[in-house]
């Protein structure tokens, strides 16, 4: 999938061991990528989720907040 019309840089990834870990990399449309809020659910309940390279900071920084509240 070229990168152009609402396709972006994105990331699956999970939890393992308290830390945000990255499956795979790869394109995706931005309307299928999760957003910040909703990987935050989905990633406490075990999922594996896609989120858009650019939410990746932020998302880094949520889950370290939440592991350090454990």
């Amino acid at each position: 999938m070229a990168i152009a019309g609402g396709a972006c840089s994105a990331y699956q990834v999970r939890v393992q061991d308290r830390q945000l870990q990255v499956v795979r990399s790869t394109t995706s449309l931005r309307s299928m990528c999760t957003g910040v809020e909703e990987a935050m659910i989905r990633l406490g309940r075990g999922e594996t989720v896609t989120v858009a390279g650019s939410e990746m900071v932020e998302l880094r920084r949520q889950v370290e907040l939440a592991i350090g509240k454990e």
